[in-house]
């Protein structure tokens, strides 16, 4: 009975002070670790191996723990912003000790999430501004989330890239820091007549952690008129002209430019002139009326200032001075008296002396010169005296108009008039100019037949465009013969003309394509020479090369090898795609490719096609390691949580090297011995190792790659396997054992020689690393250790064992010799390790006649050394240690009380409390075991700490 009650309180016991080991606490588990991540693990030696020994206390769903196990992982994936960031859980295993474990849940920074705005993320956020568009003014702002923000994290924002087209080199726009908003703010200003009529700006939103993300905006500058003409200057801003030009000829041509693209320009004098016209539409300066500086109202210079406007009403002048030089004229006479016979007279015969017969008139046109006057006077008398006789009267002649003169065309265009197709409605062509000598009488204009595309002033004479004129329209002549009639106020007389207009194409329209922008989303993998959009373009222009299309592939340095542009056709190559590359990355993981289709007329007339390329990831690679396999080495007496080796394997695909380890195979035990962290690849120690029992591990360790894909793991996943030995070396934790741990013999006096072989190993120290020596009770060193090679020595008699022993006396002798065993000889004796052997010998006179020698183990209780030797798998807090001493103190202290009163009367239990019997006796002796020192304790054991030597011999006791 009393036996059993120290079993149930030894039990009992054993129960409570029972605790329960935590691998890892508390766990530190990042927000956005996987579901099934091992995080920690719980053992308690008392329930290893049985099955549904582990559970928490407060139900969860979010965390489980393997009942079998011990294995503490996770079931979703935590966010730190909104899932609580602390768990406490109670860890029981059926005992009364329970461990509390604490998760906590760290933050883990996060990339700010562009997809807020999907055009802009995808880069297909188009806007469009004006070229005169103010500066500061916010064109886009950028929407972007960050669920860091709730704790205090920043966005920056900036532009990476700038592109301009098709004019490269533009550094016109810029974004707010801090709030994000893009606006016309950089260097340059906007100019579509430079080239800059498209921008590409790549913005990214970065953290305070340095994470990023991206997206593209297009903006198209649209094109303002807001250049003014530019004149070509005449040299020394003048022209030279005769004063014989002739009316309606041509005298020059001025010429204004426009920066604008597809502006026209329409010429016009500043001031009404008379003496020359102007082409409103060529600039085409003709002179109107003679230029004859004998007529005195005429000048010999003219200021004429034109002034250029463009369609978009900026005009700008030009003056310049036209010179009129004089051209001396031949002297004319009258042509009755120069030619011929003469001018005949006839003179009466009455004419009066000196009276005036007739004038000979010559004269000088040139202005300024004196005309040279000749008249010869012919006298004429009577042939008689008679007397002169005369009358005088006056004759009034009235001259009455008659309607009898047809007009006539003074100007009409000889040459055909080529015309462009894109003429504005309004636009003066040609001009007719006819007169009619009757007095008073004025002239019209008309055309034959009806034409709906011209128009003639029928008072002016100008004939104008009256439709518009589209060269590609079929229903619209190239060509046209337009007949004009000039006729007077009555209608009647009149004359015709006639001109001929030719039609010509201009390129006047840009290329129109099926699609202006393609969004495509391609495998990294997909084959070489795969094409990617086959364009179809058209040019409405009805003439070559007006409506000859070309396509241009605008390459950057990136994608320069990565596209092939054959005509209309875009495919990869020559180089393959590659989502795994940095400088990608931060493209977003996706081209921006622009084609110019132009046609070849002049000026070339283009437009850009647009096309985004997205890129999606595939597993291409497995994980490589340094090596296949690994060697790694660990003293079998290395604490848990001691660096075994580490394994380093690398993979090629996006995100670099984001691959996971797990021991797959050789990890035998409860629990196991090795574990490895997945992250980080180093191999630790999960269970003490011994070399005795085990000296080398093979494991196998799988490495897998995570979330390389497009398609979620474990789809495509892929996985290599390390071979991983482990050697365990050798530390010299086993001391020496023998066996028996006690030799009784006896002996006759005279033998000599050697009597036992002493049997000791050591599972770590070879034999011949063993070392013997007597340490206690060889009296006068009547015995020696003799040792042949490595194997164990014998116990021998020494050299004057009987002389020394057996002088005068006939008795008996007892020798009582403590042997020390000591391994790692030679080697440091901080790490040796010692056991010891007890040998008793019972020395016989020589007169007896028993046999030499003999041995036999008697029933003698000695206990030798004890080795106890504890595996720890926890390292609590520094704290935890003292207090869990100080209570468990306090507890033995009570269980002793309650022991005592228990057992306090029970024989057995004297050692235990040996106040209970101070009044009992001591055994006594017999005379005999005190004559030959024979004093045993034969019903109590003396039990020795480690490493310590019993005193067994009477009177050793020190």
């Amino acid at each position: 009975m009393n036996i059993f009650k120290i079993f149930l309180i030894w039990g009992v016991f054993s129960n409570i002070v029972a605790d329960i080991q935590i691998l890892i606490n508390p766990v530190n588990l990042p927000e956005n670790s996987l579901p099934g991540t091992e995080l920690s693990r719980a053992y308690d030696k008392d329930v290893a191996g049985k099955p549904n020994a582990y559970r928490f206390l407060n139900k969860t769903k979010d965390f489980v723990i393997d009942e079998n196990s011990g294995v503490i992982t996770a079931t979703k994936i935590f966010n730190y912003e909104t899932d609580p960031t602390r768990f406490l859980f109670i860890v029981d295993t059926g005992g009364i000790m329970r461990h509390v474990l604490t998760i906590n849940i760290i933050d883990v920074p996060e990339p700010p999430d562009c997809t807020a705005d999907p055009l802009f993320s995808s880069g297909s956020a188009t806007f469009e501004i004006a070229e005169d568009y103010p500066l500061f003014q916010s064109i886009y702002r950028v929407n972007v989330t960050d669920e860091d923000i709730a704790h205090g994290d920043r966005l920056t924002y900036s532009i990476e890239t700038e592109l301009s087209g098709p004019k490269r080199g533009a550094n016109s726009f810029g974004v707010d820091p801090v709030n994000g908003i893009v606006s016309l703010r950089g260097e340059d200003a906007l100019d579509f007549d430079a080239g800059y009529h498209t921008f590409q700006l790549s913005v990214r939103a970065t953290d305070s952690a340095g994470l990023f993300c991206q997206g593209t905006i297009i903006i198209n500058i649209r094109n303002i008129n807001d250049e003014t003409p530019q004149f070509e200057p005449f040299p020394m801003d003048s022209i030279n002209v005769t004063e014989k030009k002739p009316t309606g000829s041509f005298l020059a041509r001025v010429k204004a430019t426009d920066r604008d693209k597809d502006s026209s320009i329409m010429y016009s004098f500043k001031t009404q002139q008379e003496m020359f016209g102007l082409d409103p539409f060529t600039g085409v300066i003709t002179v109107l009326q003679s230029l004859n500086l004998d007529n005195p109202s005429n000048s010999r210079t003219y200021s004429l200032e034109i002034e250029a406007r463009d369609d978009g009403n900026n005009t700008s002048s030009y003056m310049f001075t036209v010179f009129v030089e004089n051209v001396d004229d031949p002297i004319s006479c009258d042509p009755k008296f120069s030619k011929g016979a003469g001018v005949s007279v006839s003179v009466a015969e009455n004419t009066p002396s000196s009276a005036f017969i007739y004038a000979i008139l010559s004269r000088d046109p040139d202005l300024g010169q004196e005309v040279e006057f000749f008249q010869l006077v012919i006298a004429v008398r009577n042939r008689d005296s008679l007397s002169l006789e005369s009358c005088v009267g006056t004759i009034t002649i009235n001259i009455q108009n008659v309607n009898d003169e047809s007009p006539v065309l003074i100007y009409k265009p000889d040459a055909p008039l080529i015309i462009n197709e894109n003429l504005p409605v309004g636009t003066k062509l040609a001009k007719f100019t006819a007169t009619d000598r009757d007095i008073e009488d004025t002239v019209h204009y008309e055309f034959i037949s009806i034409q709906k595309e011209f128009a003639i002033n029928e008072d002016f004479g100008d004939v104008t465009v009256a439709y518009p004129l589209d060269y590609e329209d079929v229903t619209t002549p190239k060509s046209w013969v337009l007949y004009v009639r000039v006729y007077d106020n009555e209608r009647t007389h009149s004359t015709t003309g006639t001109f001929t207009v030719i039609l010509q194409d201009v390129n006047d329209n840009p290329p129109r394509c099926s699609q202006d922008i393609y969004v495509i989303e391609l495998p990294e993998n997909i084959p070489v020479d795969t094409s990617l959009v086959s364009l179809t373009c058209t040019d409405l222009d009805g003439t070559i090369p007006n409506n000859n299309v070309t396509y241009h592939l605008i390459k950057d340095t990136f994608s320069n090898k990565t596209f092939t542009l054959t005509k209309n056709e875009l495919k990869i190559g020559p180089m393959h795609l590659d989502y795994d590359n940095s400088v990608f990355s931060e493209m977003d993981f996706k081209y921006t490719l622009f084609i110019r289709v132009s046609d070849e007329g002049i000026p070339a007339l283009s437009t850009i096609i647009r096309i985004i390329l997205r890129v999606s990831r595939i597993n291409e690679h497995s994980p490589i390691g340094t090596m296949m396999a690994f060697t790694f080495s660990v003293f079998e007496n290395s604490p848990i949580d001691t660096l075994v080796g580490k394994i380093t394997y690398t993979d090629g695909d996006w995100p670099f090297n984001n691959i996971q380890y797990a021991i797959v195979g050789g990890n035998f035990g409860i629990p196991p011995k090795f574990y490895i962290e997945s992250d980080s690849g180093m191999i630790k120690l999960l269970n003490s190792v011994d070399r005795e029992t085990v000296s080398q591990y093979k494991i196998a360790v799988r490495i897998t790659d995570v979330a390389n894909d497009a398609l979620p793991d474990p789809i495509r996943q892929r996985s290599s396997t390390a071979q991983v030995t482990i050697h365990v070396l050798n530390v010299n934790d086993e001391p020496p054992v023998c066996s028996p741990p006690h030799l009784e013999i006896q002996m006759y006096a005279r033998f000599r020689g050697p009597l036992i072989r002493l049997n000791c190993l050591d599972k770590d120290s070879p034999q011949n690393h063993l070392s013997y020596s007597i340490t206690e009770g060889n009296t006068n060193n009547q015995f020696t250790l003799w040792r042949e090679g490595a194997e164990s020595p014998f116990l021998a008699t020494g050299q004057h064992f009987q002389d020394d022993l057996f002088q005068g006396t006939q008795d008996g002798v007892t020798f009582q010799l403590l042997i020390e065993v000591t391994d790692e000889l030679g080697e440091n004796s901080a790490s040796q390790l010692t056991a010891t052997t007890t040998v008793i010998i019972h020395v016989l006179p020589w007169t007896t006649t028993q046999p030499t020698s003999s041995r036999k183990i008697t029933p003698t209780t000695i206990t030798t050394s004890v080795l106890r030797k504890i595996s720890y798998y926890w390292s609590p807090d520094t704290w935890f240690p003292a207090v869990f001493t100080l209570t468990g103190a306090l507890f033995l202290m009570c269980l002793y009380a309650v022991a005592w009163c228990l057992f306090k009367d029970v024989p057995a239990c004297s050692r235990l409390f040996p106040w209970c019997h101070r009044q009992q006796s001591q055994p006594c002796l017999t005379e005999k075991e005190a004559a030959q020192g024979l004093r045993y304790e034969n019903s109590l054991s003396v039990v020795t700490q480690p490493n310590s030597r019993p005193n067994l011999l009477p009177g050793n006791y020190k």
